[in-house]
């Protein structure tokens, strides 16, 4: 079995504003969203939006692999995700949950248990949730087009 290793890089690109560089991508800013940081400009990503979208992401591409193993498919995956942070007794904020509230569209009928059963695998084997300390909850929904 092979590793997979990822890398990026980060920088200060001003106070308060760090810029992230993946590999082959343009660099793009992150900053605290407002609640953290009174004064943060609008419209700028957050290392903790990113953590949700990191989340939500691998669980639709998870749910690819999974489907595909499983052979059926769907016909669509929509996924809202939330997660709640909290500080403990030493004052260390943590996200305690991320609930992802997922949609999937299928067109036929017959393939809505496969499809269940692929979302189910695809939250085991998604590799974010996985690798996070705090629980992920799953909710979805299949809807037949």
């Amino acid at each position: 079995m092979t590793d997979h290793v990822y890398s990026i890089s980060t920088r200060v690109t001003r106070p308060m504003f760090i810029g992230v560089k993946i590999p082959n991508n343009e660099e793009f800013e992150v900053t605290s969203p407002p609640d953290w940081w009174p004064d943060a400009p609008e419209k700028h990503l957050s290392p903790y939006t990113l953590l949700l979208g990191a989340s939500a992401s691998c669980f639709s591409l998870s749910l690819f692999k999974a489907a595909e193993s499983m052979r059926t498919s769907f016909v669509n995956v929509e996924v809202e995700s939330a997660g709640t942070m909290t500080e403990n007794k030493e004052r260390i904020w943590s996200f305690e949950t991320i609930e992802l509230k997922v949609k999937v569209t299928i067109e036929d009928e017959l393939h809505k248990e496969k499809i269940a059963r692929a979302i189910e695998m695809a939250h085991k084997t998604c590799p974010v949730a996985n690798s996070l300390n705090c629980k992920t909850i799953l909710d979805y929904e299949i809807v037949v087009v």
